[in-house]
């Protein structure tokens, strides 16, 4: 297989799962929320701490200062 084909190829696969990740995030509860460092974006190397669902690993939200707190302290 060419090249630009094989790329081509990738490209494709790598847009049909992660419209499956979505649609799996969009219909999860996120019933189990986990305060955990992230990056900030896929491209880059600046961490941040976010709720992810424990789940389907979808960032949800800003952890408050009490849960901020309790995972600086590993608690």
């Amino acid at each position: 297989m060419a090249l630009d084909r094989k790329v081509a190829s990738l490209i494709e696969k790598k847009r049909e799962i992660s419209k499956e990740i979505n649609d799996l995030q969009n219909n999860c509860e996120h019933l189990d929320k986990v305060v955990k460092s992230i990056k900030e974006n896929e491209d880059s190397s600046t961490f941040v701490v976010r709720c992810v669902c424990g789940g389907c690993g979808k960032t949800i939200g800003v952890p408050t200062q009490q849960e901020l707190n309790k995972y600086l302290n590993g608690r």
